[in-house]
């Protein structure tokens, strides 16, 4: 002890009676049995439990009443954390979800219309590019071809008028010329008398001519059937 001590230096540590309200509680409780226990025992019954249920059991029961009534309070707290907790954490998830799946998506929409925008464009290009090529290879088709067959039809018109000249002129020689010759010797034509020893050494074959007085040949002739109401030279099997 030091020298010079003052007084609360001397002082002492108390601790409560009842440390918490669960122990107060319990030693009430406790107490209210023992004084229905020393009443009924006291008394001139002879049924010392009969006590029991008419006046322990509404006392015991307060006094639980107060432990659950602490039990349901704790309970509810818990439940409205768990309430609040989960319903604060869905809240900002399902805000914050929505929110970065927008981003994705409008990222995603707009990358995609800029991939169509230049497929488009490059699309049109070359197909313009190959529409003009076509253009240009059917306007120089449809030309230079024509040239040549323009070419080749004039060159045969110029030869033809040769060569048909050519061949009227043959023509004209031969006719006048050598057929003009021959014209001369040509003889009258022929009379009915004049061939008619020929009809003695023919054999009864037909011969053409009204000048020949020979037998003509009998042809067999075969009946047609003909069906009801059907042409029996248009009718098939």
């Amino acid at each position: 002890m030091p020298r010079f001590a003052t007084f609360t230096d001397f002082s002492f540590d108390i601790s409560p009676p009842f440390p918490t309200e669960s122990d107060f509680l319990m030693k009430l409780l406790l107490s209210l049995s023992l004084l229905s226990l020393l009443a009924s025992c006291t008394s001139n019954n002879t049924r010392p439990t009969a006590e029991l249920p008419c006046r322990a059991a509404p006392a015991t029961n307060r006094g639980l009443g107060y432990v659950s009534q602490g039990v349901g309070q704790v309970g509810t707290t818990l439940i409205d954390i768990t309430d609040d907790t989960s319903n604060y954490g869905g809240k900002v998830a399902d805000r914050q979800g929505r929110d970065y799946s927008n981003i994705t998506f409008n990222a995603a929409r707009r990358g995609d219309d800029v991939v169509y925008r230049e497929a488009n464009r490059y699309t049109d290009l070359t197909m313009d590019t190959v529409d003009d090529g076509a253009d240009f290879s059917a306007r120089a088709i449809g030309r230079y071809p024509a040239v040549v067959s323009g070419v080749a039809k004039r060159g045969l018109f110029s030869t033809r008028k040769v060569y048909q000249s050519s061949l009227i002129s043959y023509g004209d020689a031969v006719t006048d010329g050598y057929w003009g010759f021959w014209n001369v010797f040509r003889p009258q034509d022929p009379k009915p008398y004049m061939v008619g020893s020929l009809n003695d050494l023919h054999g009864g074959h037909a011969m053409p001519g009204s000048s020949w007085h020979c037998r003509l040949p009998e042809l067999p002739v075969e009946p047609v059937v003909q069906a009801a109401g059907k042409n029996p030279y248009t009718v098939s099997k």
